[in-house]
C-alpha cells in the first residue's frame, strides 16, 4: 500500500499499481496482427499517462522548493536521486517539465496520451532555446496537433527546419560551432577492434554523407554481382556475402584505400604502407598452419631451427616475453590476420628474432629508399 500522505494520491497510485499487477497477470499476448496494433497503440497510451505524471512531478517538487530541505540543488537531481535513473533521463524530465508549464495544450495532449515522451522532449528542446522560447510558446496548438499527426520522423524535421528558420543566427553559430570543433578519432578498444568517430559541421557533413554512400552502393553492386554469378535471378538478400553493416565498414576502408593511393600517385606523395612487426615464433608457427603444416614452433629446436626453451608442446610457459604483434607504433594487430595478410602483400611484415633485430622485412620495402636504415629504426 502506498505510503504517500495525501490520501487522494496514495489511492489512485495503489489504483494503479493494481491494475498493472492485472494487466501484467492477464497478459498482452496478442491473438493476431490487428489485435497486436491494438495493443500497442493502448499500452503506449497509458506510458504516456505515467509519463505525464512523472513530468508533472518534477514540476511540483520545482515549484514547491522541497528538493532544497532534501539538500539537493533542484527537483532534477532530486528526482534523479530518487528514482535512480541516468543523468540524461532526469534532464529530459525537467526540460520537459519547463516546457509544458508553458505549453498547455501540449501537457493535455500527453496527460490524454496522445503524444508521447519524444514528441514533448523535441518540443522541449526547442523550447529551452531562449531565442525562440516565446514563439514555441506562440505555436502551441500547432506543435500539439503535428506532434499528434505526424510520424516522429517528419514531425522531427519539421521543428528543425521551422527552429532554423525562425533562428537563423542561432543555426548558423551552432553549425559554425559544429564546424569549429569538427574531429574524427580512430580508437583501438581493449579486445584489439577499433572504433571510428568523428564529428562535422552540416556541410561537410553532407559532403562525406554522399561519398559514403556512393562507396556502399558501389560495395553493395559488387555483393549483387557476385551472388546473381552464383545463383542466376533467384538471387536474394540472404545470398549476399556480407551484411549491411559490414559493407558501410568496407566502403570506408576502400575510399582509405584510394585516398592513399592517389596520394602515392600525387607529386610529392608516398605509398602509406602499414608496418606489422611479429615476432619470429609466431610468424613461423601461423605461416605453416596457414599452410596445413604442423604449427609446432619449437618443430625445429632439436636442430637449431628454433630457440627451444619448451617441451615441444604448444606456445610455451606462462608468460611469452616474446611474443609481439603490433604496428610499429603499438597498436595490438590479430597475429593470424596480420601473416595472412602478409602472405598475401597487402601489408609489409617485419619479422624479428629473439633478440628484437629484424631477420626479414617484407616485399613492400621496395617503397623505400634506405631499406638498410628503416630495419635499425625498425
Amino acid at each position: 500500500m502506498s505510503e504517500v500522505r495525501d490520501t487522494a494520491t496514495a489511492a489512485a497510485i495503489d489504483s494503479l499499481s493494481a491494475s498493472v499487477d492485472a494487466l501484467l497477470e492477464a497478459g498482452v499476448a496478442p491473438f493476431d496482427v490487428d489485435d497486436a496494433r491494438v495493443l500497442i497503440g493502448e499500452v503506449e497510451s497509458l506510458a504516456r499517462r505515467v509519463r505525464a505524471v512523472q513530468v508533472e512531478l518534477v514540476d511540483a517538487i520545482d515549484r514547491s522548493g522541497v528538493h532544497r530541505v532534501d539538500g539537493h540543488r533542484s527537483a532534477r537531481a532530486m528526482v534523479a536521486h530518487g528514482a535512480n535513473l541516468s543523468g540524461p533521463e532526469a534532464a529530459r524530465r525537467a526540460r520537459s517539465a519547463r516546457a509544458l508549464r508553458r505549453l498547455p495544450e501540449c501537457r493535455e495532449a500527453l496527460r490524454a496520451g496522445r503524444i508521447g515522451a519524444c514528441q514533448v522532449e523535441r518540443i522541449a528542446r526547442a523550447h529551452a532555446n531562449p531565442r525562440i522560447t516565446d514563439q514555441v510558446e506562440a505555436n502551441d496548438g500547432a506543435f500539439s496537433a503535428l506532434a499528434e499527426a505526424d510520424e516522429y520522423r517528419v514531425f522531427d524535421r519539421k521543428v528543425t527546419s521551422w527552429s532554423d528558420l525562425v533562428d537563423e543566427d542561432g543555426a548558423r553559430d551552432r553549425d559554425q560551432r559544429s564546424h569549429d570543433n569538427r574531429d574524427a578519432k580512430l580508437v583501438q578498444d581493449l579486445d584489439g577492434s577499433w572504433r571510428l568517430t568523428g564529428s562535422f559541421g552540416s556541410l561537410q557533413g553532407a559532403e562525406l554523407h554522399s561519398i559514403l554512400g556512393a562507396f556502399i552502393r558501389m560495395e553493395g553492386l559488387a555483393d549483387w554481382e557476385a551472388a546473381r554469378a552464383a545463383h542466376g535471378d533467384a538471387a536474394t538478400v540472404a545470398d549476399l556475402a556480407r551484411t549491411e553493416n559490414q559493407r558501410r565498414a568496407d566502403a570506408l576502408a576502400e575510399i582509405f584505400r584510394r585516398a592513399a593511393a592517389h596520394h602515392a600517385g600525387s607529386e610529392g606523395g608516398s605509398q602509406v604502407v602499414t608496418d606489422v612487426v611479429i615476432d619470429h615464433e609466431t610468424f613461423e608457427r601461423l605461416t605453416r598452419q596457414l599452410l596445413g603444416a604442423d604449427p609446432d614452433p619449437h618443430a625445429g629446436a632439436a636442430d637449431g631451427g628454433g630457440d627451444g626453451g619448451g617441451d615441444g608442446g604448444g606456445v610455451g610457459p606462462f608468460p611469452a616475453p616474446r611474443y609481439r604483434c603490433s604496428t610499429l607504433d603499438g597498436h595490438p594487430v590479430e597475429a593470424t590476420a596480420a601473416v595472412a595478410n602478409a602472405l598475401a602483400g597487402h601489408i609489409r611484415r617485419v619479422v624479428i628474432g629473439s633478440d628484437s633485430v629484424v631477420i626479414d622485412l617484407g616485399r613492400r620495402s621496395r617503397c623505400f629508399t634506405g631499406a638498410a636504415a628503416l630495419a635499425v629504426k625498425l
